[in-house]
Formats: C-alpha cells, structure tokens, sequence
C-alpha cells in the first residue's frame, strides 16, 4: 500500500473519531445520567496513574486493530469519551465554558486521535486484506510496526496527560 493512501486512510479513521467524539459530547444526557457517569468515571480514574491511562488507552487501542471491528469499537469509544465528556460538563459548572474538541487539541488528545487513527486505519487495511484473499501474512509485519508505534504514542502520551492532570490539580488545591 502507497504512503499517500496510508496518510489518506489514517486522516479518515482520525476525521471519524473527532467527529464520533463530538456527536457524543455534544449529546442530551439526563441530569441523573450524567452524574451517574461523573460518579463511575471519577472512580474508575481515582487512583490512576500515568501507566493506567497507559494501559486503559493502550487496551482500546489494540481492540480497534481488529480487521472490521476495530473500526466500530474506535466509533464507540470516542462517542463514548464524548459522552462522557458531556456528563462531566453537565455536573461541573465550572467546565460549561471549554469546547469538547479542545480535550482532543491537547498534546495527548493529538498522540491519542492519532493513535486510534493508525489502528482504525489498519482495521480497514486488514478488512480489504481479506476481502481481497491477500492473506494476513503480508499484514503481519506492517501491522506489529505500528502497534509499537502505537504503544510509544500512547505511552508518552499517558506520561503529558497524567502530569497535566497533576499540575491542574496543584493549581486548584493551592
């Protein structure tokens, strides 16, 4: 495959998880729903560290190179992160006033949408890889590289979001 259809493929996947982002961010949730998600995420995040975010992206990342699911499963976790997004927003007045995309315009959220960009991508060149009965062994090599390129990303990208969560977190507390 031509680096200019692979560049073309990974700016689509990465178009659709902004955008599947936004639907969900800009979603209607009850007040009730909302903080019953506020509550599960602050829970699921309480004592996260910057080899949780690591491993939690990182485990979403490799589901989504799944040949023709993992194109799905990247859908719904960004309309979930969205949504999310949204429950955070409708129960903490204080982030009413911050666009969704801006969460994704982050150095992280750029290393994230990126990320999930090249897994999506290679979800569909694997799904045409059958389809076409090339086989899975012309994929295999192409496919570890960017696993490992995933893995980098993500994981410096864990390391930025966790120390900006930190700092934000000093600032308030001071």
């Amino acid at each position: 495959m031509s680096k200019r259809r692979r560049l073309i493929l990974l700016a689509i996947a990465s178009l659709a998880f902004i955008a599947f982002f936004n639907i969900g961010a800009n979603s209607e949730i009850s007040e009730q729903d909302a903080k019953n998600m506020t509550e599960q995420f602050k829970e699921m995040v309480k004592d996260i560290d910057a080899y949780g975010i690591f491993l939690n992206n990182f485990r979403i990342a490799l589901a989504m190179f799944i040949p023709a699911l993992g194109i799905l499963i990247g859908l719904f976790s960004a309309y979930s992160t969205g949504l999310v997004f949204k429950a955070l927003v409708t129960t903490t007045p204080e982030l009413a006033g911050i666009p969704p995309l801006l969460v994704l315009a982050t150095p992280f959220g750029i290393m994230e949408v990126i990320s999930y960009g090249l897994a999506m991508s290679q979800s569909g060149i694997l799904l045409q890889n059958i389809i076409q009965k090339k086989g899975f062994r012309i994929a295999i090599v192409p496919t570890l590289i960017l696993i490992g390129i995933v893995c980098a990303l993500l994981l410096a990208g864990a390391f930025i979001e966790y120390y900006m969560i930190r700092s934000a977190m000093d600032r308030v507390q001071v």
